[in-house]
C-alpha cells in the first residue's frame, strides 16, 4: 500500500515505531494549544537547566551517560509565531543532519543534497506528510512548509539508515542540551507552562513549572533511554533491498 498516494494513510511514526497516530502527538505532550503570547513582552522569565541522561546496559542496567548533548527541551501551553528563517535538514555522507529539527508551526525547512548520489527524502506522518523526490546535489533545493504540530520521522526512501525528526512545535520556547545536560530557554510569558525533555528512543519526561515575570527558574530533569527502536519501511509499506542501490527511487 502507497501510503504517499492515500494521503500518508492512517498509520504515523513516532520514535520510528509503529503506533496509532494519536500517540505521535501524545508522546510529545502537544495535544493543547492555550492563548497566543506577542513576542517581546515586557517581564517574561527564562529557564535554566539540566538535563540527565541514562541508558540501558547489560541486564537493563541504567547507567548515566557520559554525552547528554542532543536532548530537546520545550514547553508547552502558548502559541508564539513562527520565524521568518527558514533551517536546513542537510543529507551529507548517507547521513541527515541534524538528527532532531526542533521548529515552530508555519515554519519552512530546507533539504539540501550534498551528497554525489541521489537520495529520496519523505515522511508518512499525518499531520505533515510529503515525498520529495529523487534528487542530486545539482538540482533545485527542496522546501517543506511543516503546518501542523507534532512529531515528523523522516526517511530516505533509498538509504534505510537514514533517519531524522523534525519536531514541530507550537512556540519557540525550546533548547537542545550541551554536552553536560545543561540548557536555557528565554523569553517565556508568566504563568503556568510545562517543559518536556524529548530524545528519540526515550520516553518523554515532563514537569509543571510556573514561570515569574523577569524572574529564572532552575530545572532538573531525568530521561531514560529505554525504547527500542523497530526498522521502518519505506514510503510504498515495502521493506528496504537487503543489498540497497544508490540510484533507484
Amino acid at each position: 500500500m502507497n501510503f504517499l498516494a492515500k494521503g500518508c494513510g492512517i498509520r504515523n511514526l513516532s520514535g520510528v515505531l509503529y503506533i496509532p497516530e494519536i500517540m505521535a502527538f501524545s508522546i510529545l505532550g502537544l495535544f493543547f494549544v492555550f492563548a497566543s503570547i506577542s513576542d517581546g513582552a515586557p517581564y517574561q522569565g527564562h529557564i535554566t537547566g539540566n538535563v540527565t541522561v541514562f541508558q540501558k546496559k547489560v541486564f537493563g542496567k541504567l547507567e548515566k551517560k557520559n554525552d547528554m548533548s542532543g536532548v530537546l527541551v520545550y514547553i508547552t501551553g502558548f502559541k508564539s509565531e513562527a520565524p521568518g528563517e527558514i533551517p536546513d535538514l542537510v543529507q551529507k555522507n548517507i547521513t541527515f543532519y541534524p538528527e532532531i529539527l526542533p521548529i515552530v508551526v508555519g515554519q519552512k525547512v530546507r533539504f539540501p543534497n550534498k551528497d554525489d548520489i541521489y537520495h529520496n527524502v519523505f515522511s508518512i506522518s499525518h499531520a505533515n506528510c510529503f515525498d520529495l523526490g529523487q534528487y542530486k546535489g545539482t538540482e533545485p533545493l527542496k522546501t517543506v512548509l511543516f503546518e501542523k504540530p507534532g512529531l515528523v520521522s523522516v526517511f530516505c526512501n533509498i538509504h534505510p539508515q537514514m533517519i531524522t525528526y523534525v519536531v514541530v512545535l507550537e512556540n519557540k520556547a525550546y533548547a537542545m542540551t550541551d554536552k553536560d545536560g545543561t540548557f536555557q530557554i528565554r523569553d517565556i510569558p508568566p504563568g503556568a507552562h510545562k517543559i518536556n525533555a524529548w530524545l528519540p528512543n526515550a520516553k518523554r519526561t515532563t514537569k509543571e513549572v510556573l514561570i515569574k515575570p523577569g524572574q529564572r527558574s532552575v530545572i532538573k530533569l531525568e530521561i531514560s533511554e529505554t525504547i527500542k527502536m523497530k526498522p521502518h519501511k519505506r514510503k510504498d509499506g515495502s521493506e528496504y533491498p537487503e543489498i540497497g542501490c544508490t540510484t533507484d527511487n
